[in-house]
């Protein structure tokens, strides 16, 4: 569990980074912010971990139904990002399911949760190309490296 104050640089890292990754495609930006809240506010409910507000629930709940499905960048990349949301849902559960195993299993669950990060590159790739994809890439796994059992 993140303090306050980690979960504020964790956000603000957030944040510059799918800037940098939508690069001047604000419908990108638009997917990216909406994929971050959501996966944010997921995760604390399912660990149970932060108070997650009717507010932030009712968010997530519009952006599911209504702006996701409508945005520009999702519709246009639709195939490639629907992949994308199917690997790290299958990858976070696997993680959950793990996390409680032996040594190994919970090494490959400390890694797993994270794959939800990979959309994030992917967006780089497709608005900027692979040299920038490739740059999120690295600047992701820097940031949100965590010890393991953190």
């Amino acid at each position: 569990m993140t303090t306050l104050e980690e979960r504020k640089e964790l956000g603000k890292a957030t944040v510059d980074i799918i800037s940098e990754a939508a690069g001047e495609d604000g419908f990108a930006l638009e997917y990216l912010w909406m994929w971050a809240r959501m996966s944010r506010t997921l995760d604390d409910i399912f660990d149970a971990d932060q108070v997650v507000t009717r507010e932030e629930l009712l968010e997530v709940f519009e952006y599911m139904f209504v702006k996701m499905p409508t945005n520009p960048f999702f519709n246009e990349y639709k195939d490639v990002l629907t992949s994308q949301h199917v690997s790290m849902y299958n990858a976070w559960m696997a993680a959950n399911a793990w996390e409680q195993g032996d040594e190994v299993d919970q090494i490959y669950a400390h890694v797993w949760r994270d794959a939800h990060h990979e959309v994030v590159p992917i967006v780089a790739l497709l608005t900027q190309g692979y040299e920038k994809m490739k740059e999120i890439s690295d600047l992701i796994r820097k940031t949100f490296k965590k010890k393991l059992g953190d």
